[in-house]
């Protein structure tokens, strides 16, 4: 009976042990990414508004939507291309240009404010853009729509690939989508 009692007391107290934060689980991102990495691969296009902060100088901070041209004319330096870079090598780029003509030791930020929009188009209940998201899927985009409407053909769904203009037919609905693609949700016959 005594060692019941001990082999009970010892399961208690493995059990109410308390767990380090080093030997539990961390939860991550779907694909293993944490969102600020993603953020950091994230390459900027037209219609994205980003901050560009110059620490202590407000004068030369700006908050800006990507124009077509994708470029913007930065205070003392001229043209900057933000298009299809990394919020971190606009940064880089900024803060050599600024150094030394102008600042002894720039820092500068560049913050992705609102990603561009994707597009959900067709036989969905409310077909609109809609802000992109990282790791989104066809089926996430739809669900943003409002979701299906009586008449779609849910096998029948085709992305327009903002990058290259191609049209993927007949989609996945795990397929990822891009910033700037258009979901087209076909219409059944039956």
């Amino acid at each position: 009976m005594r060692a019941l009692i001990i082999a009970w007391l010892s399961f208690i107290w493995l059990v109410a042990m308390p767990v380090s934060a080093a030997d539990s689980p961390q939860p991550t991102a779907p694909g293993g990414d944490s969102q600020s990495q993603q953020v950091e691969d994230y390459h900027l296009g037209t219609g994205d508004m980003i901050d560009i902060i110059v620490h202590g100088e407000p004068d030369m901070s700006m908050k800006l939507k990507i124009a077509k041209a994708g470029v913007v004319n930065f205070p003392y330096i001229g043209e900057v291309k933000l298009a299809g870079r990394t919020p971190t090598e606009v940064e880089t780029e900024i803060e050599t240009r600024l150094r030394g003509d102008y600042l002894l030791n720039p820092m500068v930020t560049v913050n992705l404010a609102e990603f561009r929009k994707i597009y959900v188009t067709g036989e969905v209940q409310q077909p609109n853009g809609y802000e992109y998201q990282p790791h989104l899927t066809v089926e996430q985009a739809v669900a943003l729509a409002g979701g299906f409407t009586d008449r779609a053909d849910r096998k029948d769904i085709n992305i327009r690939v903002s990058a290259t203009n191609e049209l993927l037919k007949k989609v996945e609905l795990t397929h990822l989508i891009q910033p700037g693609d258009t979901i087209i949700v076909e219409q059944s016959f039956f």
